[in-house]
């Protein structure tokens, strides 16, 4: 892969994609990664994974990676399927994604590429976690039944609990986005911060 092509994610000096993919499954740390064959077309269930990715802290989608889950040998885990006819495939990713598809298109060109891994054209779709305005990102045109988060190594619906929150949140005249004036740090339940601060470090 061209140097211009990488994703931010990955230093262009430690690119070695099989030991990138090798230590995140030893490390169980998948939860923001994962893996379609993509062998007849861009499956419907990428759009689930884009809204959870979007949701939750962002990922990394990966087209012509085939994962055999029930491997324990992690050499090999996985195997390279070669997309044919990637340009054709990333200009219909690019028409959906711009379409109704889904709620909003939070990726640019950088976020999305081709390389080659062991013979095999591989695409990389890198999912960045949304903005709070436009969360929740979701499909098909509903919210409440389109909205999705990760979580292990799956997507899940959002509850409606969720949604609602998401939408609080995305509220410029929310709470949370009002200034409060005259307030000062005497003002503060200590204990309550600190907690808050526990919670945060463990989340």
């Amino acid at each position: 892969m061209d140097d211009q092509h990488k994703p931010e994610w990955i230093k262009v000096d430690e690119w070695d994609f099989v030991e990138y993919v090798d230590s995140l499954l030893r490390s169980q740390e998948a939860v923001d990664l994962e893996f379609k064959t993509a062998r007849a077309g861009f499956p419907n269930s990428v759009w689930e994974t884009y809204s959870s990715f979007a949701n939750t802290d962002g990922g990394v989608i990966l087209f012509g990676v085939e994962e055999h889950m029930k491997e324990i040998d992690t050499d090999k885990r996985f195997s390279f399927v070669s997309i044919h006819n990637p340009e054709q495939r990333l200009k219909d990713f690019w028409n959906t994604i711009n379409g109704e598809k889904v709620s909003a298109n939070i990726l640019v060109d950088a976020n999305v590429g081709t390389c080659e891994i062991e013979g095999a054209t591989i695409i990389w779709i890198q999912v960045p976690q949304a903005d709070y305005r436009l969360k929740p990102v979701y499909i098909n045109g509903n919210p409440m039944k389109g909205s999705f988060k990760r979580n292990h190594e799956g997507d899940y619906h959002c509850t409606e609990e969720e949604v609602k929150a998401m939408l609080r949140d995305a509220n410029e005249s929310g709470n949370d986005g009002s200034l409060l004036i005259g307030y000062t740090m005497d003002d503060i339940d200590l204990n309550s911060l600190r907690s808050y601060r526990i919670e945060f470090e463990h989340r």
